[in-house]
């Protein structure tokens, strides 16, 4: 195919996933909720729910250990190791099964989200539809990158926070080529299921502000419990996987099932902590009073059952809970804060969004993805300031406890080592970054062993220079006119500016 037919396949490809994401989602949610309402899963379970439950765990579990292992889970790290190891392949049958699991799943009622098997599964459609078009490696893992942004664009109908998501988490690199595609895919999953939704955002949301100017510091106090407790949340969550790994071994089912029950006995207790929780959410964004003793149990709770759901294998997402208890810790400072004042004028749905966007960045560990997230639910700029300083604290803050994202803790508790995003940033680093400038006129085209691009990746030239011995340099040249030398690249040069970076591959 020409380079013209390319991209017009390719952005007639980024446009059909773009839809298929968001009637992904919209079958998902869909299903779930009528499944959930028709056997009272959403509300305090009866006989009749329990026995549900039960019956739908264990479908979900033997489909997904028997037939289907890569179903297990949220999706996301076993799409990171696709994109890895597996040069892209994610089989259809395995995102179609993962459709049927999480609706199973989702359907008892357990506190997990949608968003994480919807990008798995929009990954998924992503190489699929890929895979049957092209042979192009690159273009197979770029189409994987659309339909994960597309996933969570659909799950949240936040076009733009999806793909500074996928930049950051999938990619692992802000500076992506094919943020292009990763927006337009974004953008069409987001209208498409607000189509068939009826509704502009997964949160409703009021205009923030600061009331008195000494309230910062209140935000900064939020920023440093969200970055305690996030990891304290992620650590919770890796020590249930290994102890369902220790003392249930092969029999994945069982852990899933003492899910279940756990969720219905807590459901006797407090049945708002089922489900997603996005009611609960927008409660407390909206500034409806909570007292404060509710709001810690309903943390509590979720913190320990989503965990346990999470942590034995469901297949279910953490970002919705995650985001539940960030927003009701930051009511929980909310009312804090109001005693203090005393004069009612404290926005205690501020203090839950700044507490959601905190608290995701200590646990998914995607601090700009968060930031976007929340302005790009509030459009309101006036929120920024608090809500940037309190990310970054917790992020930082969690930084220093546990390194790298809960999702490659996940596969390392499963014994899966994924390459981090520092390793592949040989892959993302261009020559164009170091070679020694010496410009010139040659006479003859120099062999293609002795030359090299400015915009070809690092790893390219150290496997030139090694075949070279590591001897001679290789010369930069335009690529435009081959026979225009930009200047030189020595086996020295590449090492002293891996030294200039440390931070970038350690």
């Amino acid at each position: 195919m020409q380079k013209n037919e390319i991209s017009r396949s390719v952005f007639a490809i980024t446009c059909i996933i773009g839809v298929c994401a968001g009637l992904v989602s919209i079958i998902i949610e869909k299903s779930v909720h009528y499944v959930s309402h028709h056997f009272n899963t959403h509300t305090q379970y009866d006989a009749i729910s329990f026995i549900f439950s039960i019956c739908a765990i264990g479908l979900a579990g033997i489909i997904c250990t028997r037939f289907m292992p890569n179903a297990l889970g949220s999706g996301i790290p076993r799409t990171k190791l696709a994109l890895s190891v597996h040069h892209g392949v994610i089989k259809t049958k395995e995102w179609g099964t993962k459709i049927i699991a999480t609706i199973l799943t989702l359907s008892t009622g357990v506190p997990l989200g949608i968003e994480g098997p919807t990008i798995a599964i929009s990954g998924g459609i992503g190489s699929s539809i890929a895979r049957r078009f092209y042979t192009d490696e690159i273009l197979i893992k770029k189409l994987i990158y659309v339909g994960c942004s597309a996933g969570i664009a659909a799950a949240f109908n936040t076009p733009i926070a999806a793909v500074i998501f996928t930049l950051e988490e999938m990619v692992g690199n802000l500076n992506a080529k094919s943020m292009g595609p990763i927006l337009i895919s974004s953008l069409i999953a987001s209208v498409t299921a607000s189509a068939l939704k009826g509704q502009n955002s997964l949160f409703t949301v009021t205009n923030y502000g600061f009331q008195h100017s000494t309230e910062l510091v209140f935000y900064v106090l939020l920023g440093l419990v969200a970055g305690f407790m996030g990891p304290l949340f992620v650590k919770n969550i890796i020590g249930t996987k290994k102890l369902t790994k220790r003392f249930f071994k092969h029999h994945r089912i069982t852990p899933m099932i003492i899910g279940v029950i756990l969720t219905a006995a807590v459901s006797l207790i407090e049945p708002r902590i089922l489900g997603s929780g996005v009611k609960v959410i927008n409660d407390v964004l909206q500034g409806v009073p909570f007292t404060s003793e509710i709001l810690l149990q309903l943390i509590l709770l979720k913190f320990l059952v989503a965990a346990f759901c999470y942590g034995c294998g469901m297949s279910g997402g953490i970002l919705l809970p995650t985001m539940f208890v960030g927003a009701l810790l930051g009511g929980l400072f909310g009312n804090a804060v109001n005693l203090i004042y005393a004069d009612n004028s404290i926005q205690l749905g501020a203090y839950a969004l700044v507490g959601m966007g905190a608290f995701f960045a200590a646990v998914i560990k995607t601090p700009f993805t968060s930031i976007i997230l929340v302005f790009e639910m509030t459009r309101d700029y006036r929120i920024v300031l608090p809500l940037m300083i309190a990310n970054m604290i917790a992020y930082f803050l969690a930084e220093k406890q546990f390194y790298g994202s809960i999702y490659e803790y996940m596969s390392t508790a499963e014994g899966i080592d994924l390459p981090t995003h520092e390793e592949d940033e040989l892959h993302h680093m261009s020559i164009d970054d170091l070679y020694i400038p010496d410009r010139g006129v040659l006479d003859k085209p120099v062999a293609y062993k002795d030359m090299i691009y400015p915009d070809q990746p690092i790893s390219v030239a150290l496997i030139k220079l090694r075949h070279l011995k590591f001897k001679k340099n290789l010369i930069v040249l335009n690529r435009l006119n081959p026979l225009e030398k930009l200047g030189s690249l020595s086996f020295k040069d590449v090492i002293s500016h891996l030294e200039k970076t440390p931070a970038d591959i350690d």
